[in-house]
């Protein structure tokens, strides 16, 4: 008797996780890693270094389930470094911005409490705050723009509630004159449901 009534709490236990896991949308936060390359065009000058530097993001996600399938908007807050050498001139940049990326993704592997995944998509990227410093005597006019487009495309991984993502993100507009950022971003997430 007792085993009959172990097997069922067990059985019962078993299809309520499986049921969660499975479910149609899951609701999570995120924050992680941001590694920015400044890619600049300055008319062609030769002698141009530039150099990545780390920031973060923190955010949250929504994603809905469509079988194998699966749309993931999210809200991130994100700060980014990234510094450009002009000649022996220092150009340090640093900018705040709310990234909203509406992805589409794919479950590579699709099992009960592991999920591989690949996903793509744009990224409009609204600036909150920008700063430049310079090695360069007077001041600097960063003439920032207020928002820009991005696209990102990354693989995923999720075991049970935890998420680890690593993407790659590419500027497709200009954040300032002749300056773009692209993007290595690696994130932790946990999904509420």
């Amino acid at each position: 008797m007792k085993k009959l009534i172990l097997s069922a709490v067990i059985c019962l236990f078993s299809s309520a996780l499986f049921a969660q896991l499975s479910s149609p949308v899951n609701l999570g936060f995120h924050a992680g890693l941001v590694s920015t390359k400044a890619d600049t065009d300055f008319g062609g000058l030769s002698g141009i270094k530039e150099k990545a530097d780390n920031g973060m993001m923190i955010g949250a996600f929504l994603r809905v389930n469509l079988n194998k399938w699966y749309l993931q908007p999210e809200l991130n807050y994100v700060t980014r470094k990234s510094s450009v050498e002009v000649m022996g001139d220092s150009y340090d940049f640093k900018t705040k911005s709310l990234d909203v990326p509406i992805l589409l993704g794919y479950k590579i592997v699709k099992l009960p409490a592991f999920k591989l995944r690949a996903f793509a998509g744009p990224v409009a990227s609204f600036t909150v705050d920008d700063n430049v410093k310079s090695t360069v005597e007077g001041a600097i006019d960063s003439d920032f723009k207020g928002a820009v487009w991005n696209g990102k495309f990354g693989a995923g991984i999720d075991v049970w509630k935890l998420t680890l993502d690593v993407d790659y993100e590419v500027g497709f507009s200009d954040v300032a004159e002749q300056l773009k950022q692209n993007m290595v971003n690696v994130t932790v997430g946990f999904k509420l449901f």
